[in-house]
């Protein structure tokens, strides 16, 4: 059921149309070569669907961002960069763009997947993937994170999506006719060492994780005023 309504709203943004923007990400690349290098990736496959009369549809989306955005695409053993509007799925964990010449949706798992870059309103945002075994997550899968800082100590933002299904199998119960997505973000530092741990964006959270540093932690936050939970964090990591 969760596999057909994703296919449904992925049909929405079939739409958008493909603004030939390039960018240093796909540089020695020609318009030729990208072509090919998406060509070879298989279509998206569609499927019916049926509904209750009382259903009123679902609310939000297994993707990201409301619409496929301009991005770079890097796929696993590939040298450079692709040019491709795209989304991420969140629920499927794959990337869902669309071929450029015949405005097919693609959908590309995200085992395959190297380094993706989206840009939003101007804001290069990357997306990188990794098992899921690593987060103590269902094995077997690959989760996006995005990159909010690439320094020794690195702080990682990870989507999802929660899938709450309708309520009104009562025939008069008033219950929830709609499904909805909601998106959720859990934040994550990885050492050098590569030790991933969970975290939230306060003082007392990073102090619980080092403790050695608790001093020089303080120290940082007193120092700099700053109100975005996140630039703190990265602040803090960058001094380590």
């Amino acid at each position: 059921m969760r596999k057909l309504f994703t296919t449904f709203i992925v049909i929405l943004f079939a739409s958008v149309l493909y603004g030939q923007v390039r960018n240093t990400y796909q540089t020695g690349i020609t318009a030729d070569e990208n072509l090919k290098a998406i060509s070879n990736l298989s279509a998206f496959s569609i499927g019916g669907i049926g509904f209750d009369t009382r259903y009123k549809g679902v609310i939000g989306s297994p993707m990201l961002f409301d619409t496929l955005l301009i991005s770079y695409l890097k796929i696993s053993k590939q040298e450079k960069y692709i040019e491709v509007p795209s989304n991420i799925d969140l629920v499927t964990n794959s990337v869902i763009c669309m071929n450029p010449k015949t405005k097919q949706l693609i959908s590309i798992p995200g085992n395959k997947i190297n380094e993706l870059i989206i840009r939003n309103e101007n804001n290069d945002m990357i997306f990188r993937t990794m098992s899921n075994e690593f987060l103590n997550k269902k094995t077997g899968e690959h989760i996006f994170y995005q990159v909010l800082n690439d320094d020794n100590y690195k702080l990682i933002k990870v989507p999802s999506k929660d899938f709450i299904e309708a309520n009104y199998k009562q025939a008069y119960s008033p219950g929830r006719g709609y499904d909805e997505f909601v998106t959720t973000y859990k934040y994550y530092i990885i050492s050098p060492d590569g030790a991933i741990n969970q975290c939230q964006l306060s003082e007392k959270s990073i102090i619980k994780i080092f403790p050695k540093k608790k001093e020089l932690i303080k120290n940082i936050i007193k120092e700099k005023i700053l109100t975005d939970k996140e630039a703190m964090v990265i602040e803090i990591l960058k001094n380590f």
